[in-house]
């Protein structure tokens, strides 16, 4: 979600795809990139880089308090005298009859681009293009009434799923999930397990987490910040350097110190913090998420229920 209240376009296509997923990343603020996620970015900064024509803008921001959305353009091209704003898609377009045809996520997604360029430019925008680049095919979207129609009902229900406290069931097609890189947050097969004694769960693994821990158990060590690089000292030893990219929390046993600058960069890394007595009784952390306020309220719901604690109680 921005900051202004305004809902981002590439938020849309994911409201399409599921809207639990919309709720995770743009309320909750979760964030968990893939490979399919990472190949993505890699797309674009290459577009980035080399172009394709001449005659194009490129990741031109946009936004509109009356249609409620921000978001960053793909580029912009002239065709046929008429401005077109185009997205690019690393995978492949579905087919209908024979022709490739865009995913309805895609389809949302371009067009509510069209109507902020409209809305920016005071010019008609007639269409908008997807380029699927493991197919190499070009799909043209009309921004007719009903993709106009099709875009406030997204925005009006994006709003509405912004404003509640509980998250949007599980997809009811289950194949979304298993290429979906928030489904170990999400957990749709426990949920499904939980609702169906008898569902036959389908096995979704998370990837293997690449980042490692760092402990900082001798006394006296001092973490500190180098660049985009995290040292850690030790009395009467040398410094040890971890690329901050590949660090996933910092564990802090006892009373090493920490810089401010390092806590600033583990922050804005996404490098979560924890510090623990000399015992190993955990005190306190510190992570730089954001969103999480309606899972803060239900769990405090839940603990306000007596009957919830006493089922927890038993448990333990």
């Amino acid at each position: 979600m921005n900051e202004d209240g305004l809902i981002r376009v590439m938020a849309l296509n994911a409201l399409s795809y599921c809207e639990r997923l919309f709720y995770l990343e743009e309320v909750e603020g979760i964030e968990v990139a893939n490979e399919a996620v990472y190949a993505g970015r890699a797309l674009h900064e290459t577009l980035e880089q080399t172009g394709e024509a001449k005659g194009q803008w490129r990741t031109i921001e946009f936004s509109d308090e009356e249609l409620g959305l921000v978001g960053r353009t793909d580029c912009l091209c002239y065709r046929d005298g008429a401005l077109i704003p185009y997205e690019h898609k690393r995978g492949r377009p579905r087919w209908e009859g024979g022709e490739a045809a865009a995913w309805p996520g895609d389809a949302l997604q371009v067009s509510a681009y069209g109507m902020l360029l409209e809305r920016e430019m005071g010019c008609p925008v007639p269409e908008g293009r997807i380029r699927y680049h493991k197919a190499g095919v070009t799909v043209r979207v009309p921004l007719d009434g009903e993709a106009r129609r099709w875009v406030r009902e997204a925005v009006e229900r994006a709003r509405r799923l912004r404003a509640s406290l509980e998250r949007p069931p599980v997809a009811e097609d289950e194949r979304r999930c298993i290429k979906c890189s928030l489904a170990p947050v999400c957990l749709p097969e426990e949920e499904r397990l939980a609702g169906d004694p008898e569902w036959l769960a389908v096995r979704l693994f998370p990837p293997e987490e690449e980042r490692r821990t760092i402990y900082v158990m001798e006394p006296g060590a001092r973490v500190s910040r180098w660049g985009e690089t995290l040292c850690v000292k030790v009395p009467d030893g040398e410094a040890s350097s971890f690329p901050v990219r590949e660090v996933g929390a910092v564990v802090l046993h006892g009373y090493p110190q920490i810089t401010t600058q390092a806590l600033h960069l583990c922050i804005r890394r996404g490098v979560a913090l924890h510090w623990l007595t000399p015992g190993g009784r955990y005190v306190t952390g510190l992570a730089g998420e954001v969103g999480d306020v309606q899972r803060r309220i239900r769990q405090y719901r839940a603990l306000s229920d007596p009957g919830t604690c006493l089922r927890l109680a038993r448990k333990l």
